[in-house]
């Protein structure tokens, strides 16, 4: 804003002067030639003008922002999708089928049933059969398992055999017993076991009735 006044300012100041010279006597100073105030005034302004703009710094282009690149993401990508891991484990190992084995054939003597009066003596015999792999040495043994009262005689509670038995071959089983008291129904249980102490085969069992001698005769005479 000044520097454009002054500009005016000598330009008004020349005109003033040129009009002054045009109008005075001619006793007065020499003319002044105007093309030669034209020139210093021009070049006293164009002066200025350099001076002005050696004076005022010149306004500095700020280059602009270099975008920065966002960061690559180094998130790993998924890989491939893999098959679940076995959840079942090592398979269960289920025990191994006993090769012993023994089912009841027939109740020789003494069927399920007999009657007998309290303190009668017995024996129950049974006819079983090998129908394992195994061969039944002396260490196979016939025990008592249960039933109340017990009416086998204590030796008999345990019956080892006395020979070895084949597979898919027969063999009698007897067991001394006394009819217990009062009057009743009783049962006692046997199985065979062999030589580990494993148990196995059919469940054997005698049922007896215990009454009074008119029962037991009539019994025996129907």
């Amino acid at each position: 804003m000044n520097k454009n006044k002054n500009i005016k300012t000598c330009l008004l100041v020349c005109i003033s002067a040129l009009i002054a010279g045009c109008g005075s006597s001619p006793a007065a100073t020499p003319t002044i030639d105007p093309l030669v105030v034209m020139t210093e005034v021009a070049g006293t302004v164009q002066a200025e003008i350099t001076q002005a703009a050696l004076l005022t710094p010149s306004a500095t282009l700020t280059p602009p922002p270099i975008a920065t690149p966002l960061p690559i993401p180094t998130q790993l990508l998924p890989g491939a999708p893999t098959s679940p891991a076995s959840t079942s484990g090592p398979t269960p190992a289920f025990p191994v089928e006993s090769p012993d084995n023994a089912i009841w054939i027939e109740d020789v003597e003494t069927p399920d049933g007999t009657i007998f009066e309290p303190g009668d003596r017995f024996t129950r015999i049974w006819k079983i059969e090998n129908t394992g792999t195994t061969i039944w040495n002396t260490g196979y043994r016939l025990i008592y398992y249960g039933g109340e009262p017990i009416m086998c005689d204590e030796a008999d509670m345990d019956i080892y055999l006395e020979q070895s038995v084949d597979p898919h071959n027969q063999i009698t089983l007897s067991v001394r017993m006394t009819a217990p008291d009062p009057h009743g129904t009783y049962v006692n249980h046997f199985r065979m076991i062999n030589d580990k102490g494993e148990v196995f085969g059919d469940n054997l069992w005698v049922e007896i009735v215990v009454g009074t001698w008119e029962e037991k005769n009539a019994q025996r005479n129907s």
